[in-house]
């Protein structure tokens, strides 16, 4: 995790910041990584569920074209509050727009070349007595196969759906995913240190079964110092890179 906390307690950017005292999770490399690597070429429509303080809103929305529309989608009242925060003080808000509902509630007559979704994904563990914590790490208002269902729902027949998950609930999700036609065709194995296991994947499912490109993407050498591919995915955000 890497910060750079402003005087007013913001995680700034290379072209934005980001407000997270409200929200219970904060900006974090999963996020970072998911708005730096989803592919959003020809996204002229694009969806976040469960947006939170609005990074990866935000991320796509520098990323994408100048025409893209982002909606952000968050059920939590204060996060919520902060994302539109986020992105009304960003340099685009005309592109992104951020929707009070759950993703099962929510209603567009849209259909979207890119979802992407940073989800909680903890089911039947411990709760910290943080409610509003719970609900962002659990899943038990979003259920992996109630996230499917939405993907499918409000995805375009020629559209991408990219997810970060831990290792164990990434695969899981993968075989759940093909269930509703929904199939893996990247994943991106995210270790910290080649000595370290897997952390996290980095999945891309659409509705057409491709050969599936598989990679290791690693974050940091064993000295401690960033890896340069890793420097160059994230260059256009951090500071430091």
């Amino acid at each position: 995790m890497h910060r750079k906390i402003g005087p007013d307690n913001a995680f700034h950017f290379k072209q934005f910041h980001i407000s997270h005292d409200r929200c219970a999770m904060k900006v974090g490399t999963d996020g970072v990584l998911l708005g730096a690597w989803s592919n959003v070429h020809n996204a002229k429509q694009i969806l976040d569920i469960g947006t939170g303080t609005g990074l990866i809103s935000l991320m796509l929305a520098q990323r994408s074209d100048e025409f893209a529309s982002i909606d952000g989608v968050e059920i939590d009242e204060a996060a919520f509050q902060q994302a539109a925060a986020n992105a009304k003080a960003s340099p685009w808000p005309h592109k992104v727009h951020i929707h009070h509902t759950s993703i099962q509630q929510f209603r567009t007559d849209k259909n979207y070349d890119l979802i992407v979704s940073n989800p909680p994904f903890f089911a039947n563990s411990l709760r910290p007595p943080n409610e509003q914590r719970n609900r962002t790490r659990h899943n038990d208002e979003l259920p992996f196969s109630e996230l499917t269902e939405a993907a499918k729902r409000h995805l375009k027949p020629s559209g991408r759906f990219c997810v970060i998950l831990p290792r164990e609930e990434g695969n899981s999700f993968i075989q759940l995913a093909a269930k509703s036609y929904l199939f893996c065709n990247q994943k991106v194995a995210i270790k910290y240190k080649q000595s370290k296991p897997i952390e996290r994947y980095l999945l891309e499912f659409s509705f057409t079964s491709n050969n599936r490109i598989e990679y290791e993407l690693l974050l940091s050498n064993e000295d401690g110092n960033w890896t340069e591919t890793y420097r160059k995915i994230v260059a256009p955000f951090y500071l430091w890179a």
